[in-house]
């Protein structure tokens, strides 16, 4: 048992959460099952890792900057949020190693289903399965406080195998939608959200050719269509706002560690355009180099198999539209914080990270369905999923993880636990 967990702990340290080694590997299997020639190989391989920490690096730029505004607009709102249980790090301590096996078992489930069932489609998403892993098994603990180790770590397999398989073929007529081909799939926990944004989208489906990417804009604003522009000079816009309501002197304090507050907004603005620029960057280049790679894959092991992949991939098809879910989403959560707060339901906490990662998803998809009028929608209606699931979320895990339900809360991780913690109840009365 102590080698198996030792070779699960390898897997699970240097693949499943190391992405690019993951992605290198399935562009290295798929070019040498087409007979690629060693230069063609090494290229592709590399360049599909590359790509991948291109793409991340900007992903932890725009999480960097994005992140603080919770904490300001927490200010701004008087949000006092206190969390239950354990916490993330004991709990992480405790179960890490079951989330492991799981996380390994899901994998294997996955490629078993993608190579004998109607459902194509290979999570190549693997450090999402841990995330959704540790949430819901939190949920079973809250329920069973000691279950056998060995059932949950089987039962847990092949329920995320089955998520892992199914989740990107419910969004893929969506997905046909947005990229206008079946090369890709998506892949992440914030599934459900882009289908509901997508759903919601088509109430403007007269208007889904007045799309976000060739709305007019006056020549002198012309400017605004350059994304690395727009979002930069967006997110100065709401730092200076925050900093100006939240008071420069509290975030020269607790937020910009000493920074002037103003050229700290400004600092930040900036940056964040430079991450959508590396986000963009590293997108085209793991995209192209992938799904050619994939080809081997799909022609020798699990026949017309499609990668699903991370939710920025989405990003280079309607960036007006991610700008314009993720403000819709913000807005709507900022709305959420008063009335909850003014009505006594729930102490909701900013959770601006998925508001961009998650709303600008759906701003996406919504856009496809409803021009820019659907990305609005979609990005509304995610707002409201993250508000509320937030609320039943943390409460289903006051004793376990509660603290990272307060910052993290994708849709397929905030939306349903309450109902399935409901139905685990039901088995185990």
């Amino acid at each position: 048992m102590e080698i198996l967990n030792t070779i699960v702990n390898f897997i699970t340290k240097y693949i499943f959460n190391q992405p690019f080694i993951l992605l290198s590997l399935v562009a290295f299997v798929g070019l040498i099952l087409q007979k690629k020639s060693f230069q063609d190989t090494l290229t592709g391989t590399v360049k599909t890792g590359i790509g991948y920490l291109i793409l991340s690096q900007g992903t932890s730029l725009l999480a960097g900057v994005v992140f603080p505004i919770a904490a300001i607009l927490g200010k701004i709102f008087n949000v006092e949020a206190t969390s239950t249980g354990m916490g993330t790090d004991a709990f992480t301590q405790l179960w890490g190693s079951s989330i492991a096996i799981i996380m390994v078992l899901g994998f294997v489930v996955n490629l078993i289903l993608a190579r004998f069932t109607k459902w194509k489609y290979v999570y190549l998403t693997a450090h999402q399965t841990y995330y959704i892993t540790f949430v819901y098994l939190a949920l079973v603990i809250e329920v069973i406080p000691n279950p056998n180790k060995v059932v949950l770590m089987l039962a847990g397999g092949l329920l995320l195998g089955l998520y892992c398989t199914i989740s990107p073929s419910l969004v893929q007529p969506f997905m046909r939608k947005v990229t206008g081909t079946n090369d890709i799939a998506y892949g992440h926990t914030t599934s459900f959200g882009v289908i509901v944004g997508a759903l919601a989208g088509k109430l403007f489906k007269n208007k889904a050719d007045e799309t976000s990417e060739s709305m007019k804009i006056p020549e002198k604003l012309s400017f605004l269509k350059d994304i690395t522009v727009s979002t930069a000079i967006v997110m100065i816009f709401l730092y200076v706002l925050g900093v100006a309501i939240a008071g420069p002197a509290w975030v020269q304090e607790n937020i910009s560690n000493g920074t002037e507050p103003f050229l700290y907004a400004l600092s930040q603005g900036a940056l964040f355009g430079v991450g959508i620029t590396i986000v963009l960057t590293g997108v085209s280049m793991m995209i192209a180099e992938i799904t050619e790679a994939f080809k081997g894959i799909a022609e020798k092991v699990v026949p017309n198999a499609v990668p699903a992949l991370d939710c920025p991939v989405v990003f280079n098809y309607a960036p007006t539209a991610v700008m314009i879910g993720f403000l819709s989403c913000l807005g709507t959560v900022m709305l959420c914080v008063v009335i909850f707060g003014a009505i006594g339901f729930y102490a909701l906490t900013p959770p601006v990270i998925t508001c961009f990662f998650g709303g600008g998803p759906a701003g996406v998809f919504g856009n496809s369905t409803g021009g820019w009028r659907g990305a609005v929608i979609a990005g509304v209606v995610a707002g409201l999923l993250l508000a509320f699931g937030q609320a039943l979320t943390v409460r289903s895990l006051e004793n376990t993880v509660a603290d990272f339900a307060r910052w993290s809360n994708d849709f397929d991780y905030s939306t349903f636990p309450f109902f399935f913690q409901q139905v685990l109840k039901l088995f185990v009365r």
